[in-house]
């Protein structure tokens, strides 16, 4: 394929035994997420909310043949020291042929945070994460590791201050995981996040969905509280539960970008946002992209048939502003490749997902050469990392 610069434009991280006693203040430890033991003897985080713990078995084994992943019974013996070391995976890009990686945190420990009604553990336990991220994973090497500051769920104004802190720390952008505001939808409350983002030059990233409104996580813990009360314990009931959340955790991913994301893109463009932060930019992260040509088109159809009556506070066509605001993350996409010129080229980036169990690490080249190796070398080298370099600021890095 010759000389490319290829950039890991989703990646995360698997949180080390000991982050919550370095990093997290020793008065909220009794809150912090709990490592047990699952069902089969392996090492799982306890999060509030849920009844059972969430084993590491997923998304601590990269490497493994697809038929050899384990749900349960993966301990951290058995973890690649690449999933919580940042030196070490520094060795696992190299194998990789992996330049640089964008980082981004263990969706269900966010939640675990975001979700809490107490706005002091909110703001220290996101703010334990990104510090053991830019402080400790990324400091062999932050040109390769690309540092994504999460954002907490507790208002625009904290927000607004988590980001201008990120950008001065030396973060390329940020993670929300709800709307800034903490409302059902985007709104105009959102809009001093959105200026801050645009005036920093910051890109803003959502991991799928935007899932942990503090309102919603509050009724899952409660009801996850009734039914670890109500509950009987046995083997028979363990293993079935074990069963019903492999089985829940193998599908929810694909389900969860069909059904949330095209409404996020949806509302960020017909309300207007990007018509007034016209440098903001957004990223939807693990989404593909296959499916984005019928959704512009279809976005595009309703709102030519619509603006001479439906006040839609926009000039341009959606698809518009998608080519110019926003871009999307996908691992394997063929039809993506094959409809790039539909989706944008310059709105396409290629991930692995390491060390999650989708990926394909150590054959990310084979992959991308077997996927992209016949489209013309400045396409794949925008989809490989130029795009990615560009938006988050990596021309000057590794």
């Amino acid at each position: 394929m010759g000389v490319q610069r290829i950039v890991d434009g989703d990646t995360h991280v698997l949180e080390p035994v000991d982050i919550w006693d370095t990093w997290l203040p020793r008065r909220f430890w009794d809150k912090a997420p709990k490592l047990v033991k699952d069902v089969d003897g392996g090492d799982a985080w306890q999060f509030a909310g849920a009844t059972d713990p969430d084993p590491i078995g997923l998304v601590a084994t990269p490497g493994k043949p697809y038929d050899e992943f384990r749900w349960t019974g993966v301990s951290y013996d058995d973890a690649r020291p690449g999933c919580y070391d940042g030196a070490e995976r520094l060795k696992d890009m190299d194998a990789d042929g992996v330049d640089a990686a964008v980082l981004f945190a263990p969706q269900r420990t966010i939640g675990h945070f975001l979700g809490d009604e107490d706005d002091d553990f909110v703001r220290s336990g996101v703010d334990a994460y990104n510090r053991f991220l830019v402080e400790q994973f990324c400091a062999p090497d932050p040109n390769r590791l690309v540092a994504l500051a999460q954002m907490p769920s507790t208002g625009t104004d904290d927000c607004v201050e988590a980001l201008r802190k990120a950008h001065a720390g030396g973060f390329r952008g940020v993670v929300i995981s709800c709307w800034p505001s903490g409302r059902d939808s985007v709104s105009d409350a959102d809009d001093p996040f959105w200026a801050a983002a645009s005036a920093e030059g910051m890109p803003v990233c959502i991991h799928i969905n935007l899932i942990s409104r503090r309102a919603r996580q509050a009724q899952r813990r409660a009801g996850a509280e009734r039914l670890a009360a109500s509950a009987k314990k046995g083997s028979a009931g363990a293993h079935a539960g074990r069963s019903s959340k492999a089985n829940a955790k193998a599908v929810a991913g694909l389900g969860g970008v069909f059904s949330v994301v095209p409404s996020t893109i949806g509302q960020l463009i017909f309300t207007g946002v990007f018509e007034r932060f016209p440098s903001l930019q957004v990223n939807m992260i693990e989404t593909g992209v296959g499916w984005i040509p019928h959704f512009l088109e279809q976005l595009d159809d309703r709102y030519w048939r619509n603006r001479s009556w439906g006040e839609i506070p926009i000039v341009e066509p959606p698809s518009f502003y998608w080519r110019r605001n926003m871009a999307a993350t996908f691992i394997t996409d063929r039809t993506g490749i094959a409809l790039r010129y539909a989706v944008g080229v310059e709105n396409m980036m290629w991930s692995s997902d390491y060390p999650h169990h989708g990926n394909d690490w150590p054959y990310s080249r084979k992959v991308i050469e077997e996927m992209m190796g016949h489209i013309p070398a400045g396409e794949r080298n925008k989809i490989i990392g130029g795009n990615a370099s560009r938006i988050y600021g990596l021309e000057q890095g590794a």
